[in-house]
């Protein structure tokens, strides 16, 4: 990434002399790639034998599956050019086609509103028109802060829809509830959202000066984690390392920019010193490392920091096809997953010939209540029967294997004291100089794997000396899946589209 793009050096810097990250995730390979392309010394410890993190992909006999689905898109022109050329030679373009399995029905994700009109019974229409009004008259008499999950669906789509399409599904991928999750995650992945814009649409049609970016995305052939096998490749090419299996158990502070990171390999008690320390570890799990230790108060918010776990249950299926759907979100609490991908739909690549197809199947769980604790065979086992007998997307005989993945720390947990908890404890390890936190994990914020590699390659930036901040992104105030055009590109395609 060019540093134009994202800063602006100031003044001349000493380069740092060698670089620590912990975590082979997006984040942390992206920061090493960055580094390692200026001549920066960098050495990437993983705890796990593979690199990819969250976006990692598992193959298993032929067949290949992704940790849940990932798709790139990203409103960053300059992160795309980046993306396209690491990925060159192994990219596909996929169609995507989202929807929402809600009642025994099909409803398209995003919402729309001919469908809600044409599907739904004319008194739930009303209900729904009737609360929309209802909210809407609400807000602007009583200009209550909105606060919590529950509070922000309702404002922008009534307390009707938030029930029919958000809330059963927002608490099965939580396990809390919406009234106890933070508005902020609303205002990430639907802000510009509600019955207004899809009225609007519905009616105009979509505005000349917006572009969708979920209609077509792009995507590594044999996998999302293929991203990851490039970046890590291409840092071991500059003669850097990369090691895995390698379980970071302590960061000793030994004062400004000298840092020592101790971490078990084979067995054996290593360390590691550094001058600057890249943190994709999970935020409240790094505080407990460090040494000097944290004040009592970044220790207490820390432990309070909440992740939700992640249970896939990947099937090969003697089948060619289950359905055309890039996701299918499940909202009835009767079903053991919540979404569903088909890995075939995304690329050819991913399954062992064209008479099987696959299904990656996400249960979204924490350690130690009753769906994590059921065992591969159990939960494997659930997961076909729901299939086959409430979905009715299979038989059960099409079954010929099942792999079951366990993940840790997943999804964070915006809870509604978050982001005190998070400022606590970034204050506190600033006093660590030399220590940075990047990615979904490192700094407890629900990034895409875009967002953690753009945050990667800017803190990237900023330690060679460009004044920009790797924290800024994923903080906009606009719909994720929408770009604002600039007037004079709008007007172009609009002519063009004539």
């Amino acid at each position: 990434m060019l540093s134009s793009d994202i800063g602006t050096r100031q003044k001349p810097i000493t380069y740092p002399e060698h670089v620590t990250v912990l975590g082979a995730g997006p984040a942390g390979l992206a920061t090493a790639h960055e580094l390692s392309a200026n001549g920066v010394r960098v050495t990437v410890l993983e705890r796990n034998n593979y690199v990819g993190g969250l976006a990692t992909t598992f193959k298993h006999k032929g067949y290949k599956f992704d940790l849940g689905g990932h798709r790139w898109f990203t409103k960053n022109e300059s992160l795309n050019d980046w993306f396209r050329q690491l990925m060159k030679g192994e990219l596909v373009l996929v169609d995507r086609i989202s929807r929402i399995y809600h009642d025994g029905r099909y409803f398209n994700y995003p919402i729309r509103l001919k469908e809600i009109l044409t599907q739904c019974h004319p008194l739930a229409i009303v209900a729904i028109g009737a609360s929309f009004l209802w909210s809407s008259l609400k807000q602007a008499v009583m200009e209550q802060p909105i606060l919590d999950m529950e509070q922000a669906y309702t404002a922008q789509f009534g307390a009707s829809l938030y029930r029919m399409f958000f809330q059963r599904y927002s608490e099965k991928v939580w396990g809390r509830p919406c009234s106890e999750l933070s508005a902020d995650w609303v205002a990430q992945r639907s802000r510009g959202l509600s019955i207004w814009s899809l009225a609007r649409e519905a009616l105009l049609g979509s505005r000349a000066d917006v572009v969708s970016l979920i209609d077509q995305f792009m995507y590594p052939r044999d996998g999302y984690g293929r991203i990851s096998d490039r970046m890590a490749a291409e840092i071991v090419a500059a003669s850097n390392d990369v090691v895995l299996q390698s379980q970071v158990t302590k960061l000793v502070y030994h004062g400004p920019n000298k840092l020592e990171v101790v971490h078990l390999r084979d067995g054996q008690q290593q360390s590691v010193l550094a001058d600057n320390v890249v943190s994709t570890i999970p935020l409240g799990r790094l505080v407990t490392m460090v040494e000097p230790a944290c004040d009592t108060a970044a220790a207490a918010a820390a432990r309070s920091l909440v992740f939700r776990d992640l249970i896939t249950v990947n099937l090969v299926l003697r089948k060619k096809q289950v359905s055309t759907d890039t996701w299918l979100y499940v909202q009835d609490q009767d079903i053991i997953f919540g979404r569903m991908h088909e890995p075939k739909n995304w690329s050819s690549a991913m399954v062992a010939d064209d008479e099987h197809t696959s299904l990656v199947l996400e249960c979204f769980c924490t350690e130690g209540d009753h769906i994590w604790t059921m065992s591969d065979e159990a939960i494997g086992c659930r997961c076909i029967q729901d299939l086959a007998d409430k979905l009715k997307f299979i038989e059960i005989s099409e079954v010929e294997d099942v792999l079951v993945i366990r993940t840790r720390d997943a999804y964070p947990v915006y809870d509604l004291l978050y982001q005190s908890k998070i400022s606590t404890i970034q204050r506190e390890l600033q006093k660590y100089i030399g220590l940075h936190t990047v990615g979904r994990g490192g700094t407890f914020r629900y990034n895409n794997a875009d967002h953690s590699i753009e945050m990667g390659l800017k803190l990237a930036r900023k330690l060679l000396g460009d004044e920009v901040d790797h924290l800024d992104v994923n903080v906009e105030q606009e719909y994720h899946e929408e770009k604002r055009l600039s007037p004079n590109v709008a007007k172009r395609l609009s002519r063009a589209a004539q």
